[in-house]
């Protein structure tokens, strides 16, 4: 393991200390008096008793609310937690089954849409969501992402942006978003795809329409999307050329007709309605199902649409899963589950739970980072480097955040595959409910994973 991560993370700390240290030197006087009076009148006590009352990032976000009079937009999704995982865990065996040798070789393929004329296959269930161009990331993040997806066997997604070309010439697999805007829909780009992902919409948002502002629409953004630049762009809350289930189902048989037979997923939010939204997606003739939980994170979403609105991805891809049981069609539709996942075991209990792959974002976003932190940190954060209108953008190193990301799959696939020959299993597919136990009732009701008591 390279130790500059741990020398980068320690002369940062060093650097914060040494600054401390000189404004406690500078200032100590000055200080003092402050603390004094802070104690004398409360107000030091009346601080922390408004943080604690309220929590820090309410009260920050509160301000933030009295001075611009204007909707916030927060970045990373919420930071609520409703259900978790850690609940649930995996059961290792010595004779009801037998564990596999440390040689034994564990399949970590998966092909998403079988029933589609051209199926995805990608070589391990892991994914990055759909990051858009100039809404959100520069071209060199975008860059970075297709030289991992290339590095690591998997496939890069294009986000609600455009089409670019030059990721298309670097990623080995390629995911259409085809969004609620109004570009990226031509049959020469629809052609060029290993699959289409029909956005309606994504854990931090839901279905609420989105708008980019006109700062980030430049002459070059502008000329990918077919806009004027410096105007606002707007992606409604529904598609545009979809009034009705007939229009539904017309378009999704175009996309495959156009595109030749790659599989066609409709990615939603979770919601309550979660199976009503199923039945018309399957229904209208989609293969894949991509399902962002409300702990999904995105570039910036009001906290009223993160905090407060959605369903959680645990419930989302039990119930979804289930549906499709009783549907039959487990195993013939695929699933893609997202939304807070951050670890290979995250990632393993979804698989177990009945998804196909994963797709992550917010702990892409820092693994992307890693030792380039240097260039923004302790004044900006990481995402300075990856934004599109981030100003240490220029200075990402794309062959470098692609090298920290695959290192970051390579890592999190190795302990999956550790756990599957535990648990006697050659293939990460596989892994089922029963190779579960759950540690609270509750989970045990809506997993349908066997309780511990055993009841």
């Amino acid at each position: 393991m390279s130790l500059t991560p741990l020398v980068v993370l320690a002369g940062s700390l060093i650097g914060l200390r040494l600054a401390f240290f000189l404004i406690l030197l500078i200032g100590k006087q000055k200080l003092e008096n402050i603390f004094r009076r802070w104690l004398a009148e409360g107000t030091f006590l009346e601080y922390l008793i408004i943080i604690k009352k309220i929590g820090f990032r309410d009260y920050m976000e509160s301000n933030f609310r009295a001075t611009s009079g204007k909707m916030l937009s927060r970045p990373f999704g919420t930071n609520k937690r409703f259900f978790y995982l850690e609940k649930l865990q995996f059961s290792p065996l010595c004779f009801a089954r037998r564990p596999l040798s440390a040689s034994t070789r564990i399949n970590t393929e998966v092909v998403l849409g079988p029933g589609a004329q051209k199926p995805l296959k990608i070589d391990i269930p892991i994914m990055v969501g759909g990051w858009a161009y100039g809404g959100a990331v520069s071209l060199k993040t975008e860059l970075a992402l297709a030289k991992n997806s290339v590095l690591t066997g998997t496939a890069v997604n294009t986000g609600s942006g455009p089409f670019l070309p030059e990721v298309r010439a670097v990623a080995d697999k390629y995911i259409l978003q085809y969004s609620r805007g109004f570009w990226a829909k031509t049959e020469e780009v629809l052609s060029q795809v290993e699959m289409i992902e029909i956005a309606l919409g994504q854990g931090g948002w839901g279905s609420a329409p989105k708008r980019i502002p006109g700062y980030k629409v430049t002459k070059e953004f502008a000329g990918r999307i077919s806009a004027l630049p410096g105007l606002d762009v707007l992606a409604e809350a529904r598609l545009p050329e979809v009034e009705n289930f007939l229009e539904w189902k017309a378009l999704i048989s175009r996309l495959k007709e156009v595109s030749g037979g790659v599989p066609i997923a409709v990615k939603i939010g979770g919601t309550h309605h979660l199976e009503k939204e199923v039945d018309v997606i399957i229904d209208g003739g989609a293969d894949v199902i991509v399902i962002d939980g409300k702990e999904g994170g995105t570039h910036g979403g009001p906290p009223i649409l993160l905090d407060d609105m959605g369903l959680s991805t645990l419930p989302c891809l039990c119930r979804a899963y289930n549906h499709l049981k009783r549907r039959g069609l487990a195993g013939k539709i695929s699933l893609i589950i997202g939304g807070g996942l951050f670890t290979p075991g995250d990632f393993l209990k979804c698989l177990a739970l009945g998804a196909d792959a994963v797709i992550i974002g917010t702990i892409a976003a820092l693994t992307m980072s890693n030792v380039q932190v240097n260039k923004t940190t302790p004044l900006e954060p990481p995402t300075e480097l990856l934004l599109f209108d981030g100003s240490k953008k220029e200075a990402y190193d794309e062959d470098q955040g692609a090298m920290n990301l695959s290192n970051f799959f390579y890592s999190c696939v190795e302990e999956m595959t550790v756990l599957a020959r535990a648990l006697g299993k050659k293939d990460l597919q596989e892994i089922t409910r029963a190779d579960l136990v759950a540690l609270d009732r509750q989970y045990a009701d809506f997993t349908g994973v066997q309780y511990l008591g055993r009841d």
